[in-house]
């Protein structure tokens, strides 16, 4: 009998927090209350693609910082079901995160509220305490809701352990904070941006398919192989600094429930097929399945994502 491929380790290291998602039933009226619905499940960026991770069949562990509280309980346990390791996962004085938005009755986003104060107070020796756990993955991925030193000195870890590192920048006000670590020269094997994000981490303006490119470009030049960018319905753009440049196509997605798991699962499928040695624009193509699944789905992780989906041709 053949023996089944060892799945990759990775260790995600960024936000987690409770989601809280209510969606309008019909047109939006403002400076009233709306009809709709609400849902709360487990989120957080970091703690999203640590599940899709989990989901994909990876050996993956999550580093961040919960609440003394409830939903810290709750963050844990749900992590636990889905098969994150949840050993890194540190508990602190305060509330746990939560990330509240409004969608409209496409799915939508019409505003988010995200109180991240928790993780604002994680300092660099809560990574590098864990610096030999993190030096046998296979993988890092790390997320802008990371304060600066700490994205700092992840890329350091890194970067002395050979290790490759995928950064998510999260938003435009928290790329900011990959801006400086780029001037330090130091491989990253993968950013995946969306095109604000792109125009931020570049300070070029980002209106087009060549600017894309162009912007991409720039991002090789600071150290940066690959730069993978969510272009939503439309797909994404992968610039590679080997293999070219791609537009890839999303895979339909029947009806939209909700579009702000899509990013989270995009940079997952990613991940995992760069770890699992899949080249570039295949790796992009599974990031792009497993997003056309999330946004079915009001939960931030889509419950049926696994490995077992139809490749794209």
């Amino acid at each position: 009998m053949a023996t089944r491929p060892k799945q990759p380790a990775i260790t995600v290291i960024g936000g987690a927090n409770l989601d809280i998602k209510s969606r309008i039933a019909g047109k939006a009226i403002a400076g009233t209350s709306n009809p709709g619905w609400t849902e709360m499940s487990p989120g957080g960026v970091g703690r999203n693609i640590a599940e899709n991770l989990a989901r994909l069949g990876a050996r993956v562990s999550l580093l961040t910082l919960i609440g003394e509280d409830t939903n810290g309980d709750r963050l844990r346990r749900s992590a636990r079901a889905a098969g994150i390791d949840t050993t890194l996962m540190m508990r602190r004085r305060g509330s746990t995160g939560t990330y509240s938005a409004t969608l409209d009755a496409e799915g939508e986003m019409l505003i988010a509220v995200s109180d991240m104060r928790l993780i604002d107070g994680m300092k660099p020796g809560d990574i590098t305490r864990h610096k030999d756990v993190l030096a046998q993955s296979d993988l890092l991925v790390g997320d802008a809701n990371l304060p600066a030193v700490c994205l700092n000195a992840l890329l350091r870890l890194a970067a002395r352990a050979e290790v490759p590192l995928v950064l998510e920048p999260v938003s435009v006000p928290k790329a900011k904070r990959l801006r400086p670590l780029l001037d330090e020269g130091l491989p990253i094997m993968a950013l995946t941006p969306n095109r604000d994000e792109l125009g931020e981490l570049t300070g070029m303006p980002v209106k087009n398919e060549r600017d894309l490119g162009r912007a991409a470009l720039r991002l090789h030049e600071r150290g940066v192989a690959h730069v993978l960018v969510g272009l939503g319905a439309a797909g994404c753009f992968l610039s590679s600094a080997e293999e070219g440049q791609h537009m890839i196509a999303t895979r339909k997605a029947g009806a939209i429930r909700d579009v702000t798991g899509g990013g989270d699962a995009m940079v997952a499928g990613f991940a995992y097929g760069l770890a699992s040695g899949m080249d570039a624009r295949q790796a992009a193509r599974k990031g792009q399945e497993l997003a056309a699944s999330a946004v079915r789905s009001m939960q931030s992780v889509a419950a049926k994502t696994s490995n077992t989906a139809r490749k794209q041709p």
